[in-house]
């Protein structure tokens, strides 16, 4: 690490970012990956995502993300960038606890955010909020 360089570094030379790094990475994220377990088996799947505070939100139809907030289980938001060409990238990792949003004001709210789902966006959607517990992330440091 360098004196221009604030960050430390993990065990693979990577950067750690701040929560404040992380925090605008979320907030700027218009896409990204929720992980899940669904009948024991652990899935990824895409989602269209907006920040509320410091929760990601997102809307979805029935089907196995729901299924997970339904019950209140633990998932993980992953964003990132890669730029293969100059060999940079990041990325910001929330652990937390995913539930419905089922208060109307909170629905308006969050109906103000824009986020829609990919697959039939006009179609009725529930909102999901996933709580953080942690948040960490990772870049690529410049090279010397």
């Amino acid at each position: 690490m360098t004196d221009s360089n604030p960050h430390s570094l993990d065990h693979a030379g990577l950067e750690i970012l701040t929560n404040e790094e992380c925090q605008r990475f979320l907030e700027a994220a218009r896409v990204g990956r929720i992980a899940f377990i669904d009948h024991g088996e652990p899935v990824i799947l895409p989602i269209t995502m907006g920040t509320w505070g410091r929760s990601i939100v997102f809307s979805t139809g029935p089907g196995s993300k729901l299924n997970a907030a339904i019950m209140n289980q633990p998932v993980a938001v992953e964003i990132d960038a890669w730029d293969a060409e100059q060999k940079r990238g990041w990325s910001v990792l929330v652990k937390g606890m995913a539930t419905t949003v089922d208060d109307a004001q909170d629905v308006d709210d969050l109906e103000q955010l824009r986020v829609k789902a990919w697959v039939e966006p006009e179609s009725k959607q529930d909102w999901v909020r996933v709580v953080p517990n942690e948040i960490t992330g990772r870049r690529v440091p410049e090279p010397d």
